[in-house]
């Protein structure tokens, strides 16, 4: 059986690749002259090695973002996680993206993919449901996880979809507040976003290098591409209300992340930081949200 799984409805296709964190490969739009590229494409390298980081955009479960040194503050006990990004000493974005999910159903138009994990290094076991669907005009994912375990947990989810960035690429992200980062990603304060941060008006990408962590935003964004004659609306459900804006220099993609919760929100939370979206989940209690990518041609 093949790695990859294909949904398609109307001119939309949507390829995902469960064994590669629950990923997707690919989502295009068919115009007369060819496939257009919706998000960055999985490379043939990625897909070979399972690699959800060059993917078209991976879920993120149970948290967003970094956890300091891999010590989690929860409770009355300290938690270890492992390192799992190269030369990096913070572990990233959960466990999900690094792991295989299993494909649950599909129907051709909608699929649903499951994850579950428990280890020493986390409070309790849990459950991830991602949930794909085509729609006439777009596409929807749904994200969840589910506390199986006796013991309360904290929890996060979030998407992370790489978008093309081509000459004259606009975007409009209205922001309210970011947090204030060390050079190594973990927030020292918050504070406002500078006018050449700012995207609340839509304006040229540029050459802007972002990563950075964003709060206050109204879940929504807007991506175009003039050249194409194409555009992407971005909304979100509750509890997304953090976004990253990731814009490395140099490349040919970025990513605009909803997210629910802050960078090391978890280690912030047990500070007593406030606003950090961290979520404690009872046992059987489930987060839960949805992201819906609109595509508009022009």
């Amino acid at each position: 059986m093949s790695k990859l799984v294909t949904l398609r409805r109307g001119d939309l296709s949507l390829c995902l690749c469960p064994i590669a964190g629950g990923s997707i490969a690919s989502f295009r739009l068919s115009t007369p002259t060819g496939e257009v590229d919706l998000l960055r494409p999985s490379s043939e390298r990625a897909l070979a090695d399972n690699n959800a980081l060059d993917s078209a955009c991976y879920p993120l479960v149970p948290f967003s973002n970094r956890i300091e040194n891999g010590r989690l503050r929860f409770g009355d006990r300290e938690y270890h996680l492992t390192p799992n990004f190269p030369d990096h000493p913070h572990p990233l974005h959960g466990h999900a993206c690094w792991r295989s999910w299993e494909l649950a159903a599909t129907d051709g138009v909608t699929a649903t993919l499951a994850f579950a994990y428990q280890g020493p290094d986390y409070p309790s076991a849990y459950r991830s449901e991602l949930r794909f669907g085509l729609l006439d005009d777009g596409l929807e994912c749904e994200l969840s996880v589910k506390n199986t375990g006796p013991e309360a947990m904290p929890a996060g989810i979030g998407f992370h979809p790489f978008f093309p960035k081509t000459p004259c690429t606009k975007i409009r992200v209205p922001l309210g507040g970011m947090w204030l980062l060390r050079p190594d990603g973990i927030p020292h304060g918050r504070g406002a976003v500078p006018p050449e941060w700012d995207f609340g008006e839509l304006r040229e990408l540029g050459s802007v290098v972002l990563d950075h962590c964003f709060s206050g935003w109204d879940r929504t964004a807007r991506i175009e591409w003039p050249k194409r004659g194409l555009a992407v609306r971005m909304t979100a459900t509750p509890p997304f209300g953090h976004a990253v804006i990731y814009t490395p220099a140099g490349q040919d993609f970025f990513c605009v992340e909803p997210v629910s919760n802050a960078n090391d929100a978890f280690n912030m939370a047990a500070r007593g930081v406030p606003d950090t979206g961290t979520v404690v989940l009872a046992p059987g209690e489930v987060l839960a949200g949805a992201m819906r990518l609109a595509v508009e041609r022009r």
